[in-house]
């Protein structure tokens, strides 16, 4: 008996849809336009019969009929990926390289990769915190996060996470502000100053923070300085100075209380991190499955 299903390029786009929120970025995603995504969409919603997608000004929301559908039809897709890994490497494991900017792999990728790995049981995940530039003799990592340095031939570039710079502290350096603290407190106090150790960083630091809130040109002189975000973030806890940050990379010890955003004014950073992904290797569902899974923590951690 053949089955009524519904037209599954058009489901393939829902999913891409849905996960992003935006029929750009799933276009970006698949390699079509945002125009073939709509029209996909509008076939898929006269075959269910109900909205998907409310469309506004700004972007488009999932209706409830489609928050369903998206549920059940994300999980279908992973068990089709499944299987097709599974086909891959009958009887073994199928194995992804991640190559990862070192702080960023601390910070964001670790406590997070092994959800993944608890969902996906079967892919072999290997995390190389390494330096940006690799040489010839070296393998092309599956999958490698860094500040984008403009187009590769041969390589598909992804923005998977901005985010902003804050001011964090020990709990016990922030009681010794005053108690409605201002940035002209901070020049008295101990500043640890993050100097980037990867070539072509050129984010923010102390002094565009100070200029954002109303100084003029200053000359800060620190006393404590680290080549990796991760390590400036440990002396801070430790109560070695305030840090300025990304937020994503706070974050546990933030919700911990180890440390405290202690002004709640941020700067966007400039340079925002990237998932470069080898045309070769995004031919592999297991690679797919994974550079989607974090594309999507991606945006869980912007929000």
């Amino acid at each position: 008996m053949s089955r009524h299903l519904p037209p599954l390029p058009a489901l393939r786009a829902f999913e891409a849809a849905a996960r992003h929120l935006s029929f750009a970025r799933a276009g970006g995603e698949l390699g079509v336009t945002p125009g073939a995504i709509s029209h996909q969409m509008k076939q898929l919603e006269d075959w269910v019969g109900d909205p998907l997608f409310e469309r506004r000004a700004n972007g488009v929301r999932l209706t409830e009929t489609g928050r369903v559908f998206a549920t059940r039809l994300g999980a279908i897709f992973d068990q089709i990926t499944s299987a097709a890994v599974a086909a891959r490497a009958p009887g073994g494991t199928s194995s992804v390289t991640v190559r990862c900017q070192f702080s960023l792999a601390s910070k964001w990728l670790a406590p997070r990769i092994g959800k993944f790995r608890a969902l996906h049981p079967d892919i072999q995940i290997a995390v190389q915190a390494l330096p940006h530039r690799w040489n010839a003799n070296e393998r092309d990592p599956d999958l490698a996060i860094y500040h984008g340095r403009g187009t590769i031939p041969g390589v598909r570039q992804d923005t998977l996470i901005g985010g902003r710079l804050v001011v964090v502290a020990s709990p016990g350096l922030v009681e010794t502000l005053p108690p409605a603290p201002t940035p002209a407190d901070l020049l008295s106090r101990p500043l640890i100053k993050v100097d980037f150790a990867e070539p072509g960083w050129h984010d923010e630091g102390w002094e565009a923070w100070f200029a954002a809130t109303g100084f003029g040109h200053l000359e800060l002189r620190s006393t404590l300085s680290f080549n990796l975000v991760h390590l400036a973030i440990e002396a801070c806890s430790a109560g070695a100075g305030f840090a300025l940050v990304p937020d994503f990379m706070v974050e546990q010890e933030l919700e911990s209380g180890r440390l405290v955003d202690a002004f709640g004014i941020s700067l966007p950073i400039r340079q925002p991190y990237v998932m470069m992904t080898p045309e070769a290797s995004l031919a592999r569902p297991e690679v797919a499955m994974l550079r989607s899974w974090l594309l999507d923590e991606g945006i869980k951690s912007a929000a």
